[in-house]
């Protein structure tokens, strides 16, 4: 019998014995096919709804199903360091989660008191997860430009949401915010769209507000052998599978690029600051204050 074959077997058993009110023999079902296939992703969001052992969501306290449809999850899924690509997918999310709360200490924000928070590109919820459990009922609205994955997050975690554009400039916003954070919008886009949309969100942030978001500073370039013009480099490939690599591909910055593009945008007197390599160890976090 063939692993793929084994798999399906196991899933058909699954399913029967749920059926049937046996979740014990389901969920060793389960656990059979993610031990041949740690990234089936059918047999993971299997036992997330049931709540069998084992099961993510119990011991993290959020809901863990995991979108077919993510690409960040598929990334994890192909990275040859990830053998356990669900639980690094998941435990990624809270890794964010806490580097975002720190930082926004660090400014004088507390990241559980805001009343209207924004996760722009939020894709299918990698960090929204733990996100939405942090902030007060209602506070939090997602969006993203991929279709599919605002109502993703609708259905799963009850957010508020709505879909983002290509173009910046045709993005509406239902409201101001008090904070908007983008995890992974600026370190992939092109010279043409990255202050329109640094504008464009600046513009949408509550007065005493905080904006902040990643890019690929100068560790990323030099682990990426990568040289920086004028401070800017732009690749046209990235993980999505759902934007084309020319508004959506992989941007490196340096702290003077955001600086200059920041005054030049937003005005002389905006308060930028730029916090090196704050995410991940090695992407730098970019923080403009209202």
């Amino acid at each position: 019998m063939t692993m793929n074959s084994e798999i399906e077997l196991l899933m058909t058993l699954a399913t029967k014995h749920l059926a049937q009110g046996d979740a014990e023999t389901a969920n060793a079902c389960l656990s059979g096919v993610l031990t041949l296939q740690p990234h089936h992703l059918t047999a993971h969001n299997l036992r997330e709804a049931h709540a069998l052992p084992g099961n993510y969501g119990s011991w993290m306290g959020v809901n863990a199903q995991i979108s077919p449809d993510d690409d960040i999850f598929r990334f994890f899924a192909s990275h040859p360091t990830s053998t356990h690509p669900i639980r690094d997918y998941l435990s990624d999310g809270w890794r964010t989660m806490t580097e975002l709360q720190v930082l926004m200490e660090q400014h004088g924000h507390v990241l559980g008191q805001s009343k209207a928070f924004l996760e722009f590109a939020s894709g299918h919820g990698r960090f929204t997860r733990h996100l939405v459990k942090r902030l007060p009922q209602g506070a939090l609205t997602v969006s993203d430009v991929v279709p599919g994955s605002v109502g993703f997050l609708q259905d799963l975690l009850g957010v508020q949401g709505f879909y983002s554009t290509p173009e910046p400039h045709h993005v509406q916003f239902l409201q101001a915010f008090e904070h908007i954070f983008v995890l992974s919008l600026f370190s992939h886009l092109p010279q043409s769209t990255w202050g329109d949309w640094l504008a464009q969100l600046y513009g949408a942030l509550r007065p005493g507000g905080l904006l902040i978001f990643s890019t690929h500073g100068l560790k990323c370039a030099e682990q990426a052998g990568v040289q920086l013009q004028d401070g800017y480099a732009f690749f046209d490939s990235s993980e999505s599978s759902a934007i084309p690599g020319q508004a959506y591909g992989t941007t490196f910055t340096s702290p003077d690029f955001v600086l200059n593009t920041a005054r030049r945008v937003l005005g002389n007197n905006a308060r930028v600051s730029v916090v090196p390599h704050h995410f991940w160890g090695n992407q730098d976090a970019v923080v403009i204050q209202g």
